[in-house]
């Protein structure tokens, strides 16, 4: 895991990209709108989850927040067990952050490396490291565009404006996961939005919610207001 924390630039914009010809990159309108939520607040925790990419370190350092990266893997299926064998017990998906630590988690295409069996699994541990308020965000194929392949890397060009960039790592297979798997994957979390782009990849959003109230006490629970992306879908499917 690495950590980092650099102080604004004077004059520093809000992350938009800059006038003039726009850099090669995908937009991701939903990114952004996370982001602006978590720069509401002083020195915002984000954490950046898989294959480390020096750029993006350098670009949300110098908009002041105070990340962290874990190059972290993700869970394995579930072996198969014949008549007679034992039980296998992989070891648990663990991140190594504190419960209720970080504004924001960039798991980017992560989810669709995880088995459907462990996506909950998976799900639980992104939920249990945000604070209350604190968002997801997930980039995932509505289909699967190829058997398997390394866990790609993200490289951050402004708040909704981000390049893909090919893993060097050990190939891996690929799930394709529904609208409803993944948001019962978040439990704990509600949805705000899924936003499907032209080449059905998903961005998703979703914002930890509050802790239920307590019998014998009232607990206004609601969502922060947002405004899902045009053209997008809501929910289950």
């Amino acid at each position: 895991m690495a950590s980092w924390i650099r102080p604004s630039r004077p004059g520093a914009g809000s992350g938009a990209a800059a006038a003039g010809p726009a850099p090669y990159g995908q937009p991701c309108r939903s990114l952004a709108r996370v982001l602006a939520r978590a720069f509401r607040r002083p020195k915002p925790d984000i954490l950046d989850l898989g294959p480390r990419c020096g750029d993006s370190v350098v670009y949300l350092a110098g908009r002041g927040a105070r990340g962290h990266v874990e190059e972290v893997e993700p869970p394995r299926p579930l072996p198969e067990r014949g008549p007679g064998e034992p039980v296998v017990v992989p070891p648990r998906f663990a991140l190594d952050q504190a419960d209720a630590s970080v504004d924001v988690v960039l798991a980017w295409e992560m989810a669709d490396f995880v088995p459907p069996e462990r996506l909950r699994e998976f799900g639980a541990e992104l939920v249990r490291v945000l604070r209350e308020d604190g968002w997801v965000f997930l980039l995932t194929f509505a289909t699967r565009p190829c058997p398997e392949e390394p866990l790609p890397r993200y490289r951050l060009l402004a708040d909704d404006l981000v390049v893909r960039l090919s893993g060097t790592g050990q190939p891996r297979r690929r799930f394709a996961h529904q609208n409803r798997d993944l948001e019962r994957a978040l439990a704990g979390a509600a949805i705000q939005g899924i936003h499907l782009q032209r080449n059905q990849m998903r961005e998703v959003i979703a914002v930890k919610l509050p802790p239920p109230a307590q019998p014998g006490h009232s607990q206004e629970q609601s969502r922060p207001a947002f405004a899902a992306a045009s053209h997008g879908t809501r929910g289950r499917k």
